[in-house]
């Protein structure tokens, strides 16, 4: 309890500020960080001659709470094969996977880099890239309002808006209500495991936008022959800090909840 309680301090201590403070404070951060790792400092010297880069998620997050980061997205404003030239003219090392996201490897941080042609989001046409305000439209294509924190590493001018929603009313949402921004989403399977990770660690509710979600995701597994529990505890391999925190029997229950609590349709749980 004394520690959701510091950490409630926390959360509320940037609500007073202002976005000015902000985005002083998170300069002289982000500084400290790029002359921690050099690499990635010249890195993004190189990037910035072509295009612009926006942080986005949890390591923007993470300063404004004064927590410790190890992990950084971050969202070129670039053509992706330029992209990909600058990264291999430098000495990082890095791999891409198969959604087209490159992996960075530096000595005390690990970075995300996409192209923004590549964000799923925008590649699918489901959410407008503006090009006169790119700041909002990436904070838009979040997919979690608890992950929608954006600030421009050119001018570090910020969108959290979405973020103090979720702080304000204690509640995981998605941002955009379509169905067809829901289900071309590619990580269907990551997505369930945040929502329960995110429940358990933050100790918040479902907007009734997730919660349909997830039943509906989880149903589809169902549907195809698949056992839902084992398909998360499989994806689960995948992301080390899910793999502490969640165990078989809390995916479980927090599936049986769901349905129990089913207002969406007639179906009944059954267990699997």
């Amino acid at each position: 309890m004394l520690l959701d309680y510091f950490k409630n301090l926390k959360e509320l201590k940037f609500k007073f500020l202002d976005y000015k403070q902000i985005k002083s404070q998170f300069k002289l951060h982000f500084n400290s960080e790029l002359n921690n790792n050099p690499e990635l400092k010249f890195l993004l010297y190189e990037i910035f001659v072509y295009g612009s880069a926006y942080i986005i998620g949890g390591y923007f997050r993470d300063f404004l709470i004064s927590k410790k980061s190890r992990d950084l997205d971050i969202i070129i404003d670039l053509e992706n094969t330029k992209l990909i030239e600058i990264i291999g003219q430098s000495n990082c090392q890095y791999s891409i996977n198969r959604h087209k996201g490159i992996k960075l490897q530096f000595n005390n941080l690990v970075v995300d880099m996409w192209s923004i042609e590549n964000n799923w989001a925008f590649k699918n046409e489901l959410v407008k890239l503006n090009e006169k305000d790119k700041l909002n439209s990436i904070a838009k294509g979040c997919f979690y309002n608890y992950d929608s924190l954006v600030i421009n590493l050119h001018t570090y001018n910020l969108n959290i808006q979405n973020y103090n929603a979720y702080i304000d009313n204690k509640k995981l949402d998605i941002l955009l209500k379509s169905p067809i921004y829901k289900n071309l989403n590619p990580t269907t399977e990551a997505n369930i495991l945040r929502a329960f990770y995110l429940k358990k660690k933050e100790q918040i509710q479902f907007s009734t936008n997730t919660k349909k979600y997830l039943i509906d995701k989880i149903g589809q597994l169902k549907d195809n022959g698949f056992d839902p529990i084992e398909i998360l505890e499989e994806t689960k391999s995948k992301y080390p800090k899910y793999q502490n925190q969640l165990n078989k029997n809390e995916i479980s229950k927090m599936i049986s909840e769901l349905y129990s609590a089913n207002e969406f349709d007639n179906q009944f749980y059954l267990n699997f």
